[in-house]
């Protein structure tokens, strides 16, 4: 509660700043804000429709960041420096066009017409067509170069109320709670300019919007397709290297054809062994039936009949053999297989003939048949040469199937690489492709959420001006220079060392403090001031009581730093109370009753040693001023010897570091004997932390009084009787 006086205590010290302060800077607002000038405020509203458009997506799920994102861009978009730029430009043009010097109309005022053709140069007034406005619009935008000095460049940004960027900056864009629609609001000098501001502003935002928005979606669009005809090109291409090297190739079915040419190479290898071990069994008996035949055998050999017929067996088995070893389907030759089959039993058939025509014995020498024994060894003789004819055929057509096998080696690789390659082309237009329809989807979509984008509201001509802010101006002077006052004396507060009141002495000194004594009163109440001096003469005099000397005369010590502090006021003061009391009272001065240079002063060990006091007469009471500490110190027994020590301080003075010094040094010297700190012209309210409310007591100084200490509801002291 200490902390909230003292701050109301500091606003009554400050009130005459916190009032005329800020009622000086009210009075200076109003009036210089007596003529601020009327502005005229358009509105428009536009339904964007991004929420509640149709859309041809199959996602109608609402994301609320996109949602935020698109209206975003749109408000971001109306205020883009290249659509005020283009707004600014068309809003000249339409303004140089359609102004008029005599009358006011829809577009201008008269006034502001006249004003812009004065700011205008002569070139620039060359570019107008009266009769054009799109063509005005474009040789403005021909002139136009972004360097010092074009007129138009200048116009956009430097301060022109009304083309400038700064001027257009005062659009203000906002979303009509969580619907599709937006309100766009522009306000300034000229009605007709803030209407056609909007009005032009709309055309471009949709025009703008419309060209942002399906220009990426256009530019993504021919890039699919060209990467689709790229990839289509590609695809030919490889699919058709593909089928030109199955035909080169002679490939149909690469896996069927190399499984029917592993069956076959393996068919012939097992042919080709039965083959081998017939030849060479057949062989073997062969030579073991000659033996016995002697030289039948060889005579028979040498028949010309016998080897042409040998010769036709050996040739039929080997063509039956090589038809047999070759794919029936594919093969014009099968048909004639059953025929050669049948002339090689005929021309068996006639070596049977042949030999058994060539036995004229009917046993051998081991006693075998003869004919049994020719029979046999031309069977194996058929069975040899057979056997030779087809280990023949099969090495020959061997050779071939390993021919194929070796064509068939870097063929299949090559055909999965290029069947590798097609299917990555394939996976890649299957995904471009996808790509474009998702594409051509999104820009249908774009399309539709653009010509939704439609103005619901137009803009209309302001008939009246919208009220003033000088409410605002002036209440915001009142109140900023009230704070920006306080925030002084606040800050000088904190700062400040000044020891103006018990409180502040205290917290600076950690004295004790005896009392306060009022200094200058204002007019109103200076008849009070001797009144006031004998009140805090008073309390000061009661509490000094306590230290009265009963068994002899009591000295107080009146001590300062400096001269000026008001000890002979004081000291005059004190006396002439206690001596309304009835008490003797002598007041000691150094600058009449002893020298404070003498050895006898500094080398005194008792007052009495000064030669001061009369022997005969001891008042009651001694008041002894010395000079300020700054000039010479006091003896220690002197302060010792006194009942009490008052250490006298202006209240105006600011407390320093040396003034410490001095005080504690006066605390040690005087070992038991109390210091107390006394205040000298003080405020009233300070001395009143002692002695209560002092004269006068009007009902506005008692109230007063009240507020500071607190007393919100208190009530008044009334008489009892």
């Amino acid at each position: 509660m200490d902390g909230i006086g003292l701050f109301f205590r500091f606003i009554y010290r400050i009130r005459r700043w916190l009032i005329l302060g800020p009622a000086f800077v009210t009075i200076l607002a109003i009036y210089f804000s007596s003529n601020l000038p009327k502005k005229f405020e358009a509105n428009t509203t536009i339904f964007t429709g991004i929420m509640s458009s149709a859309n041809v997506q199959e996602d109608k799920t609402s994301d609320w960041n996109t949602t935020n994102n698109a209206f975003d861009n749109i408000m971001n978009l109306i205020r883009s420096r290249s659509t005020l730029e283009r707004v600014s430009i068309r809003l000249f043009a339409q303004a140089m066009i359609k102004g008029d010097p005599k009358k006011d109309n829809i577009f201008i005022k008269a006034a502001s017409y006249n004003d812009l053709m004065q700011y205008v140069p002569t070139e620039i007034k060359k570019l107008i067509k009266k009769d054009d406005e799109q063509q005005t619009v474009q040789n403005l935008l021909n002139y136009k170069k972004e360097e010092r000095g074009n007129f138009l460049y200048e116009l956009l940004n430097y301060s022109y109320q009304y083309f400038s960027f700064n001027a257009l900056s005062a659009i203000t864009v906002s979303r009509l709670g969580t619907s599709d629609m937006i309100e766009i609001k522009y306000s300034c000098q000229d009605p007709g300019i803030a209407s056609q501001t909007l009005t032009i502003l709309n055309e471009e935002l949709i025009t703008e919007y419309t060209s942002l928005q399906l220009g990426p979606s256009n530019s993504v669009i021919d890039y699919f397709e060209n990467q689709l005809k790229t990839i289509q090109s590609q695809l030919k291409l490889q699919e058709d290297s593909l089928m030109l090297y199955s035909i080169n190739g002679k490939i149909i079915n690469y896996e069927e054809q190399t499984k029917q040419l592993t069956t076959i190479s393996a068919n012939i290898d097992d042919k080709y062994q039965q083959s081998l071990m017939d030849f060479y069994s057949s062989r073997k008996l062969i030579n073991k039936l000659e033996a016995q035949l002697d030289t039948r055998a060889e005579m028979m050999k040498q028949n010309k009949d016998f080897i042409h017929t040998m010769s036709q067996v050996s040739l039929l088995t080997k063509k039956i053999t090589e038809l047999e070893m070759i794919d029936q389907t594919n093969n014009p030759d099968a048909d004639n297989i059953p025929r050669y089959k049948e002339l090689l039993d005929q021309s068996e058939e006639k070596l049977y003939d042949i030999t058994s025509n060539a036995s004229n014995t009917q046993y051998s020498k081991e006693g075998l048949s003869m004919e049994i024994v020719i029979q046999q060894w031309l069977t194996n003789v058929l069975q040899n040469e057979k056997s030779k004819a087809e280990i023949s055929a099969l090495r020959d057509r061997k050779k071939e199937v390993d021919a194929e096998y070796r064509r068939y080696t870097p063929i299949g690789p090559n055909l999965k690489k290029q069947e590798r390659e097609i299917g990555v082309s394939e996976e890649s237009y299957h995904t471009i492709l996808t790509h474009l329809a998702q594409a051509k989807l999104q820009q249908k979509n774009i399309e539709m959420i653009s010509a939704t984008l439609k103005v619901v509201a137009p803009p209309l001509y302001p008939l009246e001006a919208m009220g003033t802010r000088r409410r605002i101006i002036v209440a915001g002077a009142f109140f900023g220079s009230l704070i920006f006052l306080l925030s002084i004396f606040v800050i000088l507060e904190l700062m400040d060392k000044t020891l103006r009141d018990k409180n502040r002495a205290k917290k600076l000194t950690k004295a004790k403090i005896l009392g306060a004594f009022p200094g200058n009163y204002n007019l109103s109440n200076r008849g009070f001031a001797k009144e006031n001096s004998r009140i805090a003469s008073s309390y000061a005099c009661n509490m000094l009581q306590n230290h009265f000397n009963t068994s002899g005369p009591t000295f107080f010590n009146l001590i300062s730093i400096e001269n000026g502090e008001g000890r002979s006021y004081i000291a005059e003061n004190f006396r002439d109370y206690w001596e309304e009391k009835g008490l003797s009272v002598q007041v000691l001065s150094y600058e009449t009753d002893f020298d404070t240079e003498s050895k006898q002063f500094l080398m005194s060990e008792n007052i009495n040693d000064l030669g001061v006091t009369n022997p005969k007469y001891q008042p009651d009471i001694y008041l002894v001023e010395y000079p300020s500490l700054r000039q010479c110190s006091i003896p220690k027994a002197f302060l010792q010897q006194a009942q009490a020590n008052l250490f006298i301080v202006k209240a105006t003075r600011a407390w320093k570091g040396s003034d410490q010094v001095y005080l504690d040094d006066i605390t040690v010297q005087a070992g038991n004997t109390p210091v107390y700190l006394f205040l000298n012209n003080t405020q009233k309210f300070a001395v009143e932390d002692f002695t209560g409310q002092l004269p006068p007591y009007t009902r506005i100084s008692k109230r007063i009084y009240e507020l500071l200490n607190l007393g919100f509801t208190s009530e008044r002291n009334k008489n009892i009787d």
